[in-house]
Parts: C-alpha cells; sequence; structure tokens
C-alpha cells in the first residue's frame, strides 16, 4: 500500500471513530429552572377596597411563562382562583361581605416547575363599605387654634359653631403626625366642644415653615400614605373625635402633589367612612386664579370629602391701595368658580370668612389685626375698613368682614351653598358684635 494511501485510510477511520463518538455524546438540553417568587403590586398591601370587582397585580419574573393566583380568608390561601395566567393581571369578584380581610399571592412557573417558598408574599386587602356620615346641613365651622386660651373663649362661642376643628396635628418628618407643643390641648377643646353639642375635628397641617414638605414627602409612597393614616386614627380614636379637617395648603400640579393629594384624600376617606362614623373635610384654595394650585384640587375629590372650606380671603396685595382682601365680590367669585365652573356638589361647599384685617398697598408684617383688635381701635362693627395705628405704622387703613358683610355671605351661603367657616373663633369680638353672632342671627341657628 502506498504511502498516500494508508494516510487516507488513518484519517477516515480517525473520522468514523471521532463522529460515532461524538453522536453518542450529545447532552440533553438543560432543565428550564424554577422561577423565584413575585410581589404583589395592586391592591396595596393592608389597604382597602371598595367595590367587590378587585383587579389584582404583581410584579414580573423574568423566567416565569404564567402564574397561578391564590386567595382566600386565611393567612396562608389555598384556593386557586386563577390558573396559568399569562399576563401580570387577573381580575376576581369577592364577595360582597364588608369589613371581610382577604389574602393573596401570585406563584411564578414554568416548564420547569413552580417557584417555592412564595407564601411568605402573601398580600391582604379588606373589602369594606363606604357611607359617608349625615350632612349637618347648613356648617357653621369655627377653627380653634392651639395657642389660643381656651377659657378666653365663651361657652356660647362654641354652640354657635356645629363643627369645631382643633388647629393644628402638624406632620413630622417620619410622616406622622405630632400634636402641638403648646397651648390649649386637644382634650381640653373635645371637652368644651362636646359641653356645647359641637362636632370636634382634628385639623392637620404640614407641620413645617414651608407648609409643603413633609406632606408632599409623606404622601408620595403607598406606603407613607398608610402610615400617615394610621397615626392619624390613632389620635381621632383615642380622642372620640369626629373626623378630620384636612389642611394642605397647597398641593400643586407642578410638583406633582396634585396626584398624591387625590390618592391621600381617598384612601383617608376610604378609612373615615367605614361605618358612618367620621367626617372629612379640606380646607381649599379660593380659586379666583388659575393656576397649578387651583389646578391641583381635582373634580375625582368631590365624592370623597364631605365638605370643603373654601379660604375666601387673603387677596391682598402689598403694591395697590384700596383693595379689599375678603370683600362681598371674592365670595361670589369664589362660589361661581367652585359650584358653577367646576361642579362642586353645593351641599359640600362651606364659603371661609376671615375674621380679621388686612392692610392693602403696604406691608402685611405687622400690620393684619384680628377683628376684635380693630374694634378696640375703634373700629364700627357694621363696616369692613377702619384707620388704626402701630408703633410702626402711625396710621394706616385696614380691610376687614363687619357684621354686615357677614350678614350678607352667611345668606349667600344659604341660598348657594352649604354654610360658612370662620378663621378663627379667638379672632373674633366675644360680645354682641361678634361675625358669629351675625351669620348664625341671619340662618336662623339657635345657640
Amino acid at each position: 500500500m502506498q504511502k498516500n494511501q494508508l494516510a487516507a485510510v488513518i484519517l477516515a477511520a480517525l473520522f468514523l471513530v471521532y463522529s460515532c463518538g461524538k453522536k453518542g455524546n450529545t447532552p440533553n438540553p438543560p432543565p428550564n429552572p424554577v422561577p423565584g417568587c413575585s410581589s404583589g403590586n395592586a391592591p396595596a398591601n393592608g389597604s382597602f377596597v371598595t367595590s367587590t370587582s378587585v383587579t389584582l397585580s404583581w410584579n414580573s419574573v423574568g423566567t416565569a411563562s404564567a402564574y397561578d393566583i391564590y386567595l382566600g380568608t386565611t393567612a396562608v390561601p389555598t384556593t386557586l382562583i386563577a390558573a396559568n395566567v399569562t399576563g401580570t393581571s387577573t381580575t376576581y369578584t369577592i364577595p360582597a361581605t364588608p369589613n371581610t380581610t382577604y389574602y393573596w399571592y401570585a406563584l411564578p412557573k414554568n416548564t420547569g416547575g413552580s417557584a417555592t417558598g412564595c407564601t411568605g408574599t402573601v398580600q391582604s386587602f379588606t373589602y369594606i363599605v363606604i357611607t359617608p356620615p349625615a350632612s349637618l346641613g347648613y356648617y357653621v365651622v369655627g377653627y380653634m387654634p392651639s395657642y389660643r386660651v381656651l377659657a378666653d373663649i365663651p361657652d356660647v362661642k362654641f354652640r354657635m359653631t356645629n363643627v369645631v376643628v382643633y388647629a393644628f396635628y402638624g406632620v413630622n418628618g417620619s410622616g406622622t403626625i405630632s400634636a402641638p407643643t403648646s397651648g390649649s390641648t386637644l382634650a381640653a377643646t373635645v371637652t368644651k366642644a362636646r359641653a356645647n353639642n359641637a362636632k370636634i375635628l382634628l385639623g392637620i397641617n404640614d407641620g413645617t415653615g414651608d407648609g409643603k414638605t413633609n406632606f408632599k414627602n409623606m404622601a408620595s409612597t403607598a406606603a407613607g400614605r398608610t402610615n400617615f393614616i394610621k397615626s392619624v386614627m390613632a389620635v381621632v380614636r383615642a380622642n372620640n373625635l369626629d373626623g378630620v379637617d384636612m389642611d394642605w395648603e397647597f398641593p400643586s400640579t407642578s410638583d406633582g402633589t396634585d396626584v398624591t393629594f387625590t390618592a391621600l384624600m381617598k384612601e383617608l376617606s376610604d378609612t373615615l367612612h367605614r361605618d358612618a362614623r367620621y367626617y372629612l373635610s379640606a380646607a381649599v384654595t379660593a380659586g379666583k386664579y388659575a393656576g397649578g394650585i387651583r389646578d391641583a384640587i381635582k373634580n375625582e375629590i368631590f365624592p370623597y370629602v364631605d365638605f370643603f372650606n373654601i379660604m375666601a380671603y387673603d387677596d391682598f396685595s402689598t403694591s395697590t391701595p384700596y383693595r379689599h382682601h375678603s370683600d362681598y365680590t371674592l365670595a361670589t367669585v369664589c362660589l361661581n368658580y367652585w359650584l358653577t365652573t367646576r361642579g362642586m356638589p353645593a351641599a359640600k361647599a362651606v364659603l371661609g370668612i376671615p375674621a380679621y384685617g388686612r392692610p392693602s398697598g403696604m406691608t402685611q408684617s405687622g400690620t393684619i389685626k384680628t377683628y376684635k383688635d380693630i374694634l378696640a381701635a375703634g373700629g364700627n362693627p357694621q363696616y369692613d375698613s377702619a384707620t388704626v395705628s402701630t408703633t410702626t405704622f402711625p396710621s394706616y387703613t385696614v380691610y376687614y368682614n363687619g357684621q354686615y358683610t357677614t350678614k350678607r355671605k352667611a345668606k349667600l351661603a344659604k341660598d348657594i351653598a352649604a354654610g360658612v367657616m370662620f378663621w378663627e373663633k379667638g379672632q373674633d369680638a366675644m360680645d354682641g358684635n361678634s361675625l358669629l353672632k351675625a351669620a348664625c342671627d341671619t340662618i336662623g341657628r339657635t345657640y
């Protein structure tokens, strides 16, 4: 055999051996790895739902091809309500049994099997029926700041109002609420309100100098809103209050707080309105000026809130003289905007009236006067302006609401809205010149 032929035979033999060996040792494809667990997105863990049709959603797991959904009323649910769901949400109808808590989780799976240990991702929600408390008819709301001496406010001023708002607990840096550090206590104010047949609401403001930072931070997450509401309800229940007044001044469309404010009011309403127990009110902008603050109050919240305290005052100018900060015309403009342009239910619109005066065309620092101080300085209770003085400003004009204008506003609110609100009790006169008295006499409220 020639050398070339021998080499060809050897190569052929090697190729045959190599080919057979390779074909016989080809491994099977590796199995699809079992996916890990998912976590729920909605409803938020521990939240309330008000519809029997509930959409459950969860986070996607990259190696999962489908999900089995378990739901029940025990902490580790075993009832399969949806199998082989290829998306990340499913809608399920629960029984219409109020105050029932449901537990659920999504179990990822693929051809390699189902995830293990996923009962640790169980989340819950509670089905509730929302029933707002009965309307009080014509609201007469009076704020009672903690810094006022409670004993200085006669009982009759509490009888004149059917709603007293204790002002204020503040949102703190952790997103819960804190009591004011000095002044009249909530407990003492509750006792006085109860003795004079008035509802008592907890007023809550931001608790910071800028009026927005703590609200904004708290409301930015579902967990933050939940913790805030738990803190609020602990105070409401411990003090046997009748509800909550929210004084977020002001959410805005410019920073997204219009969205989080709406979510907060919805969740707070769901909590307060279980079993027709508690009221929810909110202080809102006058509505005269277009912009992000006015637009942040969405029509969506109208059903959530029992009444709105429309702050129809502080329309002042430091550069234009002779401009009243809260005249009768402003009241008509504000009510027209909220009732006609925006469609706020008239039964929920409460017109704000100031018990203080402001100058115009000059600084506001050190020149704002309470109504009772204006009268003490010689102002007429039937007029809307007076000449007053301070050590810094020997003579200037302060603009306020006297009894005549207060009566007109109270009548306007009776004709087309739901009542009046006063900021605040301690600024009013404590005698027959009282603005609260003028309003009550006009609408026929006995006290």
